[in-house]
């Protein structure tokens, strides 16, 4: 068995499924080897998905194997956070729709495409790693990494614990907190001390759903403690994940042992107490520290690392599989790239490492904000008035937050306006929520707009698609990149032919009209960050009228939770305007 292949990749997660799927559907030239320490099935946390793994798995052909499954769909989910005890919803449809009992499995697209799952880790990883396999990727299982072997940034070869030594051209670290090549190649991490949590979790046996929505459909529940949250995610009909995340600092002064605090945090909250009354815990608890980190590399000669070997965000946000999958599929189609030698090799590596280092910190930066906006979490809000205070800038906690934490929502990676993944009305309806007031618009202050484009050089900006790397447009104003992709591409096109308010919302009309209500929400949003972010001036026309807030297009997936007083409720997400 030859021991030679054009890329290794080391962890069978959906890291380094994704690496191995993508390369095999869009490079099947290219010989793989996938090295799992363990033998699958494996149990694993990080149960709660996001839309954009459904776009990945469509195009690895991935989907139909995974909704088979029969994993809850996830309609959005339930939080008990903030400044009120009251519950509310995050819900993950935008367009007008109910969801109706559809037979499963059912097929990629329609609203199917803009939900989620909650997944048994265990069988879901299992489907991805066989997947792999069955598009040619050479799977080798219950075979660590025992030593990488290297020359200077170079990967030359990896021993395994079956005493092979593996060689390639390429190499992957998708390891998870393992992180053998980026441990090997001595790679310094980024820990932002302020979140410093551990994670205890158990499964439990037929706990009640808070929600059932047509043929498995449901919400994920996230309730805030005094100390810290509780996650309650069914992963399966009979089967759900509940997890307790809290600072370290607040388990060492407790003194209980990690069962102990679990047992007594999940009791103690009414909510969760109440679905798990006649359920049965499996007792198997685990813990796990929880902090926060980004790799301050994540490519080097011949490596890349994917997903929490490059970085981890606080799970608040659900966000660890997507951006796992998203950065292994750019790791794809770069390894592919590079492979064809068509494309400028340092720019593919450096957008590379840009985009896994803005993916990480900007969830990280937004999982503050999460922590930031709940009374219960006060040190941390008033942490957040010290930044501003050793900035110059005076100002209360709460109004630190509005400086510090909604900044850098130009994404190297959406289409549009958006900070981890959020678009920014979400954002600024979870604002409202967690301060019980309306968020300010900066675009209804002005009504002139004029591009500000000193000091601004044009540079390429990669985009992933069908398998390629196309090269696009970015701007670049100091460190901030700017892609003309989506709403900024509209925003920006249309500001270079009208500057006043009432000729850039006759023109955003057009576009709805064209593409729909969702562009003209997209272009305000975008114009909203260009003049936050200094890409726009903005003036007042005495003689024209202001825009009002009322007037910016709501997408109202964020509201009350209304299931405790009808239990039988239906969703139905209805784009207005």
């Amino acid at each position: 068995m030859s021991n030679h292949f054009d890329v290794a990749v080391i962890g069978g997660g959906p890291g380094g499924t994704t690496v191995a799927s993508m390369l095999r559907t869009h490079a099947p030239n290219l010989s793989v080897v996938l090295l799992e320490r363990e033998k699958f099935p494996r149990e694993h946390i990080g149960e709660s998905l996001l839309p954009t793994i459904g776009r990945i798995l469509d195009e690895i052909n991935a989907w139909d194997k995974v909704e088979a499954g029969g994993f809850p769909i996830k309609i959005g989910a339930t939080y008990k956070w903030g400044c009120s005890d009251e519950l509310w919803d995050f819900n993950l449809l935008e367009t007008a729709e109910v969801i109706e009992d559809e037979p499963r499995p059912g097929k990629y697209g329609t609203w199917r495409g803009r939900a989620a799952w909650q997944v048994d880790r265990a069988k879901f990883d299992k489907i991805l790693l066989d997947h792999a396999e069955s598009l040619g990727c050479q799977v080798r299982e219950a075979t660590g990494v025992t030593k990488v072997e290297t020359e200077g940034d170079k990967v030359t070869g990896l021993v395994t614990s079956s005493g092979d030594l593996v060689t390639a051209d390429y190499y992957v670290d998708a390891s998870g907190s393992a992180a053998i090549i980026r441990k090997a190649m001595n790679v310094e991490v980024e820990e932002p001390p302020q979140l410093r949590n551990i994670a205890i979790w158990d499964h439990w046996d037929d706990a009640e759903w808070a929600v059932s929505i047509g043929k498995g459909g449901t919400r994920v529940q996230v309730m805030s403690l005094g100390y810290g949250w509780i996650w309650f995610i069914p992963i399966s009909p009979t089967r759900t994940s509940i997890g307790l995340i809290c600072p370290a600092d607040y388990y060492k002064e407790t003194g209980l042992r990690p069962a102990d605090l679990y047992i007594k945090s999940v009791m103690s909250e009414p909510r969760i107490s109440s679905l798990v009354a006649n359920a049965k815990q499996l007792g198997e608890v685990k813990a796990t520290k929880d902090w926060s980190f980004a790799a301050k590399r994540t490519v080097g000669e011949n490596w890349f690392l994917v997903g929490e070997s490059a970085g981890f965000a606080d799970p608040i946000l659900a966000a660890g599989i997507t951006m796992t999958m998203v950065g292994a599929k750019e790791c794809a189609y770069t390894i592919a790239e590079l492979a064809r030698g068509e494309l400028d090799a340092a720019w593919m590596k450096t957008t590379y490492h840009d985009r896994q280092a803005q993916r990480v910190l900007q969830h990280i930066r937004f999982a503050n904000f999460w922590y930031t906006g709940n009374g219960h979490f006060s040190d941390l809000v008033d942490y957040t008035g010290e930044i501003a205070k050793e900035a110059g800038m005076n100002m209360d906690a709460k109004s630190a937050w509005q400086w510090l934490g909604t900044g850098g929502f130009v994404s190297l990676e959406t289409a549009g306006a958006g900070l981890a993944g959020h678009s920014i009305e979400q954002i600024k309806n979870i604002q409202s929520m967690f301060f019980q007031e309306e968020s300010e618009w900066l675009i209804t202050k002005v009504n002139v707009f004029d591009l500000n484009m000193d000091d601004v050089v044009a540079d390429k900006s990669p985009q992933y698609e069908n398998g390629r790397i196309k090269v696009g447009r970015v701007l670049c104003k100091g460190e901030t990149k700017l892609p003309l992709t989506g709403g900024f591409r509209v925003i920006f096109e249309i500001l270079q032919r009208e500057t006043t308010l009432g000729g850039i919302i006759k023109m955003l009309r057009q576009y709805s009209a064209q593409y729909g209500p969702v562009a003209a929400l997209s272009g305000l949003e975008s114009l909203e960050v260009l003049l936050k972010e200094g890409w726009v001036t903005g003036s007042v026309d005495k003689s024209a009228p202001l825009l009002k807030p009322e007037d910016i297009p709501r997408t109202p997936n964020i509201d009350w939770n209304k299931d405790f007083i009808d239990p039988k409720v239906q969703i139905a997400s209805v784009i207005e305007g």
